[in-house]
């Protein structure tokens, strides 16, 4: 292992001012997993390692994994919490840190019949609360157009507690093309949007193979995917409340998908 003793160690530059993702991590493909439940995801999950950067503590209480991962030597990096704190900019719970390389972009043939997708939705805290609820409810499969934050900025990792890297990713830069194909494949393209003629979520039988679109914060939905869209579906909620927060809103409603399944698989034994 490598021991850090100089906030300007050029080996450690992927680490230093980690407020906001770096431009240097967008163009290597790579991405920060900070605190350990979120590091510890990140080395179970079938992702690539750059490196890791912790206290001498995490090294000896995960000595097997970190070996399984096959991390080279000369990229495990290990100092003192407070100097880890000054190189980072911020301070640290757990005093661990790792880079991973971002996966490589799947195609739409290799998304689940269920699928998520964003877009719009540019506050990366919301990003990753999708992505963790995606989890939670069985969903594996996310598209983020073009534009949407992608799921692996630093906030959004962080959010999701790790569970980002479990997913099926697919970043594009043209939502409505890629929606047309998967129409053409027989999904049915399903968004989340009230309007005068939107139906009820708990009246509605979500398709098995079915995308399921979340709008932007402010806007919602927009006017080009709604028109292509086979369906469009509200949650109900009280008079006198707008609506619900984006990442509120697909818990709700992958919860009602989730239950869906269920109470299919009770029906038919």
């Amino acid at each position: 292992m490598v021991e850090i003793k100089d906030l300007e160690d050029p080996r450690i530059a992927f680490y230093r001012s980690l407020r906001y993702t770096p431009i240097s991590h967008i163009k290597a493909k790579v991405f920060i997993a900070e605190g350990e439940k979120v590091v510890v995801r990140l080395f179970r999950s079938a992702l690539k390692i750059h490196s890791i950067f912790a206290i001498l503590d995490f090294y000896e209480r995960y000595k097997d994994l970190i070996d399984e991962k096959m991390v080279p030597e000369n990229c495990k990096y290990y100092s003192d919490i407070k100097l880890m704190e000054q190189i980072v900019g911020f301070h640290l719970h757990s005093g661990v840190m790792a880079i991973g390389y971002k996966p490589d972009n799947l195609d739409l043939a290799a998304l689940s019949p269920t699928i998520v997708a964003l877009n719009g939705v540019n506050n990366s805290e919301n990003v990753g609360q999708i992505a963790r609820i995606c989890r939670a409810f069985g969903v594996d499969s996310l598209i983020s157009d073009e534009h949407s934050t992608s799921p692996f900025l630093r906030r959004a990792v962080r959010v999701s507690m790790g569970n980002v890297f479990y997913l099926k990713i697919r970043e594009t830069d043209n939502l409505i093309k890629d929606l047309i194909f998967l129409k053409s494949k027989g999904y049915q393209v399903v968004s989340f949007e009230l309007t005068e003629s939107s139906s009820n979520l708990f009246n509605f039988n979500i398709p098995s193979n079915a995308v399921l679109v979340f709008g932007n914060e402010d806007k919602g939905v927009s006017s080009e995917v709604l028109n292509i869209s086979d369906s469009v579906v509200q949650i109900p909620i009280q008079k006198g409340v707008d609506s619900l927060n984006v990442a509120v809103a697909s818990a709700v409603a992958l919860y009602e998908l989730y239950r869906q399944k269920w109470y299919k698989n009770v029906v038919n034994g």
